[in-house]
């Protein structure tokens, strides 16, 4: 059986302390659907219209990373993962009250509390959870007057049956948006028509503590508008642990920043106008960062790829060759495009990824290893224009 047909069955014990049920939960395969927002729809009602729509999705994808936390770290009894949750939610709503309605209305159109949420968003960013094999690997290229900027996202590989894209429309402040993410999440990676860009890997540093859910974060980086703005979106925002950010904007140039809590440093930048390249994988490349870095914790082909994009990422001219150079394969499976798997209790694989033009405002989006998946899904788009599915 394969695409939408595939199902597992899987146990789960809620999170919540007072409805300790066992569920059973059937893991379906979404087909990497797009979620176009209403333009006049407030934040809540489109929260509820997504939650509504990919209820059960969202059921069994908190199934599944309650789970793999636990399976990591035995000691997140439910006390302890509530209690967090609610400091994260919290902090949360503080930060961004929009978005938090947008959370509160896909909790609500999921029938979940929104503690199971915080699980669903924030799953790597937990107190005291290591998540070693997970990584990206992102690259923003100016050359010959073109700027592509993308990413690959590596997670647990149960996770592709739920990515999706989100289809946000402009508002009187706010450019269009598409937004690569999980059915349930605010987004991971994203683009605007301002010809902003939003990308994000992991880092594994020392000092995490409670926060605010990463993904609230790369929406509010993506409605910042530009390349200044982020840079103070960034450097206020309350972070729960390590991530390198790739902001880019096509008036201004790119940057990337290494962040955790208590440090923000920006380890490469690269001016608009003139030519070159940026890249980033999954171990510290700032000096303050470095010191700060749980090495045996970091992904175990980050070194791999970020030498693999070295040699290739020249090649790289426009959207076709920024997207082969995401999809590469030499050295398969511990490649750019990487199906390593170290273990049967968290094989991470190459679960998707993003490339777009910052100048024409065009983005390709996919859902699996068009080598390898059967069910290898693309979307085009054109911001402004309409999404076309391959």
């Amino acid at each position: 059986m394969s695409g939408a047909s595939q199902r597992k069955f899987v146990i789960f014990r809620s999170i919540i302390p007072c409805t300790c049920i066992l569920l059973i939960a059937s893991m379906t395969d979404l087909g990497f659907p797009i979620i176009e927002y209403r333009a006049d729809h407030l934040p809540r009602e489109r929260g509820r219209q997504h939650g509504e729509e990919f209820r059960d999705g969202i059921v069994e994808l908190i199934a599944i990373r309650t789970q793999l936390m636990r399976e990591k770290n035995p000691g997140l009894t439910n006390s302890l993962i509530q209690s967090l949750a609610q400091v994260q939610w919290r902090i949360t709503a503080d930060y961004d009250p929009d978005l938090t309605e947008e959370l509160l209305g896909i909790a609500e159109g999921a029938c979940i509390k929104r503690e199971e949420l915080v699980v669903l968003n924030n799953y790597t960013d937990f107190r005291d959870i290591e998540v070693p094999d997970q990584g990206c690997s992102a690259i923003l290229v100016q050359r010959g007057g073109q700027q592509i900027a993308g990413q690959t996202w590596d997670m647990h590989r149960s996770a592709k049956r739920y990515l999706c894209c989100l289809k946000i429309p402009p508002s009187d402040t706010v450019a269009e948006q598409v937004v690569f993410s999980l059915v349930g999440c605010l987004g991971m990676t994203g683009y605007a028509a301002n010809g902003t860009m939003v990308g994000v890997n992991n880092l594994n540093t020392s000092g995490a503590r409670p926060g605010v859910l990463w993904p609230a974060v790369v929406r509010k980086l993506l409605m910042a508008g530009s390349l200044a703005r982020q840079r103070e979106v960034l450097a206020a925002a309350p972070l729960t642990s390590g991530r390198s950010f790739l902001l880019a904007d096509r008036a201004a140039g790119a940057d990337f920043w290494e962040a955790m809590p208590d440090l923000r440093e920006r380890v490469a930048n690269l001016p608009v106008g003139e030519e070159g390249h940026l890249f980033h994988t999954n171990h510290c490349l700032g000096e303050r960062m470095k010191e700060r870095e749980h090495r045996l914790a970091m992904s175990s082909t980050t070194h791999t790829r970020y030498e693999l994009i070295k040699k290739k990422i020249e090649s790289v001219r426009d959207l076709e060759s920024g997207w082969a150079l995401l999809n590469d394969h030499e050295g398969y499976p511990r490649s750019i495009c990487s199906n390593f798997q170290t273990n049967a209790q968290d094989p991470s694989v190459t679960c998707g990824g993003a490339i777009g033009d910052l100048q024409s405002g065009r983005v390709r989006m996919w859902r699996g290893d068009y080598l390898h998946d059967a069910n290898f899904v693309q979307h085009e788009f054109l911001l402004s224009g309409a999404a076309d599915k391959r």
